[in-house]
């Protein structure tokens, strides 16, 4: 791993705000479903909730790398997160009726933008060799929410849902705020940020838009983005998979609410041992095979979970835990071989559209999983399971784009 001091200037502001994020984005997207079911939407409303987010993502993704090649990525990340973070908190925190979570569906689907500018900000001027280190620091800093959300429960079953949540949105969003301004002041734009905005100041922005047309074309006929999409969309559709986890500890193997609320808190330590213990032994090994290896390890750990014997604690801190953090490990590698083995001139662009194509598989996959479930408890994590296996073979096969093109990547 590479010593902190010595990343880029952005990537050390980044990550050390990010634990300000993970404070509340983990702990409120937990228990909105229910916040929402307590101030009186049913379930059909939450779905629709949720469908109307999705849908205005799309629409944020299709103007995203226009909007961060003009902005830049610097002023694109603290204008997109206010209106994400900043306006959808107090809009959570002030809520009375379905009319509010679908205002800030919307408003927090924002943050599609900035799923593209803050990740060009953080990494694009930086090594090869130094994006591991980066997206290891952002994705610790990220499981830390699992903390949060274990305190969050207590919280919740000490003074209620609605008056402990109302609290955390206000709260969540002064410090998020203070985040993003931090942020702004620490940060830079990249160099190929600074090119690209003289590049499309005098374009017009329905041109920016349009031209995304053909380059999506040509992205879809390119063999690494084929296999790199494959591997974000499983890890992305293992998530709602996850969805089922808490359902299946309590109803399938039997544990009680306060050890269901506590895997979290275990994962965030399992995947600080491994950034502690584990990362810093793997140096030099190429990217695709630490890739490979982690969803071969979350394979292994997803079906020893199926098995585990009802009310086994050994059983669950045996498994969960470690698949959270080979699932830790399996992010950082994922996104250092695509930002490595991707041109820098497409980097945005290309980003933009493999967090659309996740986007779209989510709605399918959220209504098969529980379609899964309905069957029987234990078919969505084998299917889990066999997914966590594709994405192995698919990830053992990008050696030769890696060693090909990281070359030819501009740091």
């Amino acid at each position: 791993m590479v010593p902190f001091k010595k990343l880029t200037k952005n990537a050390r502001t980044c990550i050390a705000v990010e634990p300000l994020w993970a404070l509340f984005g983990p702990l409120v997207t937990y228990f909105m479903p229910l916040y929402q079911q307590k101030l009186g939407l049913n379930e059909v409303q939450m779905g629709v909730v949720n469908s109307v987010g999705i849908a205005a993502g799309f629409l944020f993704f299709s103007v995203a790398t226009p909007i961060t090649n003009r902005l830049g990525r610097r002023k694109t990340s603290i204008v997109f997160d206010l209106i994400a973070w900043g306006i959808s908190m107090i809009l959570w925190a002030f809520s009375r009726s379905y009319i509010w979570f679908l205002a800030a569906a919307i408003t927090n689907a924002a943050v599609r933008v900035v799923n593209v500018s803050w990740n060009l900000m953080l990494s694009e001027d930086a090594t090869n060799e130094q994006r591991p280190t980066i997206y290891a620091w952002i994705y610790l800093a990220g499981t830390f929410g699992g903390i949060t959300t274990f305190c969050g429960g207590m919280l919740i079953d000490r003074f209620g849902v609605v008056s402990t949540m109302r609290v955390i949105f206000l709260l969540g969003a002064v410090v998020m705020i203070t985040m993003f301004v931090l942020r702004y002041l620490g940060t830079e734009e990249t160099k190929i940020g600074r090119i690209l905005m003289e590049k499309s100041k005098d374009e017009k922005f329905t041109t920016a838009v349009a031209k995304q047309i053909p380059q999506v074309i040509e992205a879809l006929k390119d063999p690494f983005f084929l296999r790199m999409a494959g591997i974000f969309i499983i890890a992305n559709a293992v998530l709602s998979i996850d969805f089922f986890r808490v359902l299946y500890l309590s109803e399938e193997k039997m544990f009680s609410p306060f050890m269901t609320a506590l895997v979290p808190a275990l994962g965030s330590i399992a995947s600080t041992l491994l950034f502690l213990f584990i990362l810093p032994k793997e140096e030099g090994r190429e990217n695709h095979s630490h890739l490979a290896y982690s969803f071969l390890l979350c394979m292994i750990f997803q079906l020893a979970f199926v098995f585990i014997p009802k009310g086994s604690i050994l059983g669950v801190v045996l498994t969960v835990p470690w698949l959270q953090a080979a699932y830790f490990l399996m992010q950082t590698f994922r996104d250092s071989v695509f930002m490595n083995v991707t041109d820098p001139d497409k980097r945005g662009e290309r980003f933009s559209l493999v967090q659309a194509l996740m986007l779209l598989i989510s709605i399918p996959m959220g209504w098969f999983a529980g379609y899964l479930y309905t069957l029987s408890p234990h078919f969505p994590f084998v299917f889990a399971s066999i997914l966590y296996g594709i994405a192995f073979l698919l990830a053992r096969s990008l050696g030769k784009y890696e060693n090909l093109q990281t070359n030819k990547a501009v740091a």
